[in-house]
C-alpha cells in the first residue's frame, strides 16, 4: 500500500478535493486527500495514523487568512468542524476548534454574554486564532485565553495555559516549538452583561470594521503584520500602492492590506502583488514587512501543520 491508500478507507474521505470551496478567499488547488472531523477522538485517530505512516497533515479553519497554492496540498487536508459553544460557568465559554469566532460572538451577545465582542471582527475559526494570536480593534486572543486543548502531531492531547502559549503580536507557540500541533478546543474569560448592551458592542465592532475594512467581497484579511509603531495599511497606501492588480487579485482601494479577489483570481495573482508589495515599501521607505498570511501548498518544503485560517 502506498504512503496514503490507506486515506481511502477513512469514512467520507475526499481525493483531489478542490480547496477552493473551503476556503473563504476562494482560491487554491486541491488536497491530495481531504477530511472533515468533528471531534478529538476522530482527529487523534487520523494524526496519529499519519504519523505512523509519514503522511504529511494540514489543518486547515475556514481559510480567511490562508493561502493556498494553485499546486494544490500534498497529504492530508483535514477540517476540523467543531463549532460547539458551551457556557461552563458565569466567567468561562469552552469553543470547539472549528467554531467561528464572529458566530460565537453573536450567540453569545443574544445570551447576555460578554468579553469576546471583538470576535465579530474575527472571521476566523477558533483554533486558527489561538494558532495566530488573532485580534480586532485592540483585543487579542490573549486577552481572553484561559487554556486550550492542543493535539500533538501524535494524537495526544495537552491543555496549555495561557502563559503557555507564548503569545506575542499575531504568534504564539503553536508557529515554532509547537508546530504541528492542533487546537481542538478553548475557553475563553467571559462575564454577563445584559443581552442588549452586549450587541450594541458587537454592532459597533461590526460597524467599525465595514466601514475601515473591505466587506461583502472575498479578501485574505491583513496581508502583513503592522511594523513596530506604523501601519502596514498606512505604509501600503503611502507607497500607491491601492488598486494594484495582478490577474483577477487586487489590492483593496478602501484598505491597502488588503489583497481582494475580485475576478476568479489564482494563487499566483496574489503572490505576486504581495511581491510587488513588499519591495515597493522597502524600497521607499526600509520598513520590511512581514507576511501575516499563511501559504499553504506543494510551494514550501512541507505542509504547515498547524491550524491556518
Amino acid at each position: 500500500m502506498r504512503q496514503a491508500e490507506w486515506l481511502a478507507e477513512v469514512p467520507d474521505a475526499l481525493r483531489d478535493e478542490p480547496l477552493a470551496r473551503h476556503s473563504q478567499f476562494g482560491v487554491g488547488g486541491a488536497a491530495e486527500w481531504f477530511v472533515k472531523v468533528d471531534d478529538a477522538t476522530q482527529l487523534s485517530a487520523l494524526l496519529r495514523r499519519c504519523n505512523d505512516t509519514g503522511v504529511d497533515v494540514t489543518v486547515l479553519g475556514a481559510g480567511s487568512n490562508a493561502l493556498i497554492r494553485d499546486e494544490g496540498v500534498a497529504g492530508l487536508v483535514v477540517r476540523l468542524d467543531d463549532r460547539r459553544m458551551r457556557v461552563l460557568d458565569g466567567a468561562t465559554i469552552e469553543l470547539g476548534g472549528g467554531c467561528m469566532l464572529p458566530r460565537a460572538a453573536l450567540d453569545a451577545a443574544r445570551q447576555g454574554i460578554a468579553g469576546i465582542e471583538f470576535g465579530i471582527g474575527v472571521p476566523g475559526t477558533c483554533g486558527a486564532s489561538v494558532y495566530g494570536n488573532a485580534g480586532a480593534f485592540g483585543t487579542e486572543i490573549r486577552d481572553v485565553l484561559r487554556d486550550c486543548t492542543v493535539m500533538s502531531p501524535a494524537g495526544a492531547s495537552r491543555v496549555l495555559g495561557n502563559a503557555e502559549c507564548g503569545f506575542a503580536y499575531r504568534h504564539s507557540r503553536l508557529k515554532d516549538e509547537l508546530r504541528g500541533h492542533v487546537v481542538v478546543s478553548a475557553r475563553l474569560a467571559v462575564r454577563g452583561d445584559d443581552p442588549a448592551a452586549v450587541r450594541a458592542r458587537t454592532d459597533a465592532v461590526q460597524a467599525q470594521r465595514k466601514a475601515s475594512q473591505p466587506y461583502g467581497v472575498r479578501s485574505l484579511g491583513s496581508v502583513f503584520k503592522n511594523p513596530p509603531g506604523d501601519s502596514a495599511g498606512r505604509l501600503l497606501e503611502q507607497a500607491g500602492l491601492k488598486g494594484r492588480r495582478s490577474g483577477g487579485a487586487q489590492i483593496s482601494e478602501k484598505h491597502a492590506n488588503f489583497i481582494v479577489n475580485v475576478d476568479s483570481a489564482s494563487a499566483a495573482d496574489v503572490l505576486a502583488l504581495v511581491r510587488i508589495a513588499h519591495e515597493e515599501v522597502l524600497r521607499r521607505f526600509g520598513v520590511d514587512l512581514e507576511e501575516e498570511i499563511v501559504v499553504l501548498g506543494t510551494g514550501r518544503a512541507r505542509v504547515d501543520a498547524g491550524s491556518a485560517g
